[in-house]
């Protein structure tokens, strides 16, 4: 059962990560790079949910478990693009 929050933990961070990058993507100057991002996000969101229900994960430590992974893949992204990705000029300033 642990190894199963544990999976939803990190598969939860990607797919904030994701997410967020994909809202991001949507300013910069490419098509491609968007649907990259976005195909990524709805991808490992389908793995999230397939973990949720599989294994059965409800309860109040599910709760916790993914709202603490969704805020560290969120602000962990936007810092990513903030630093790494717009020094690279992947998105419109």
């Amino acid at each position: 059962m642990i190894w199963g929050y544990v999976t939803l933990f990190f598969a939860t961070i990607l797919q904030n990560a994701s997410f967020t990058l994909v809202s991001r993507a949507r300013n910069s100057n490419s098509i491609l790079f968007h649907g990259f991002a976005s195909v990524l996000s709805n991808g490992i969101w389908f793995i999230v949910v397939r973990q949720v229900t599989q294994d059965k994960l409800d309860s109040v430590i599910l709760g916790i478990t993914y709202t603490i992974a969704a805020v560290i893949g969120s602000i962990g992204m936007h810092w990513v693009s903030m630093n790494v990705l717009e020094k690279l000029k992947w998105f419109k300033k």
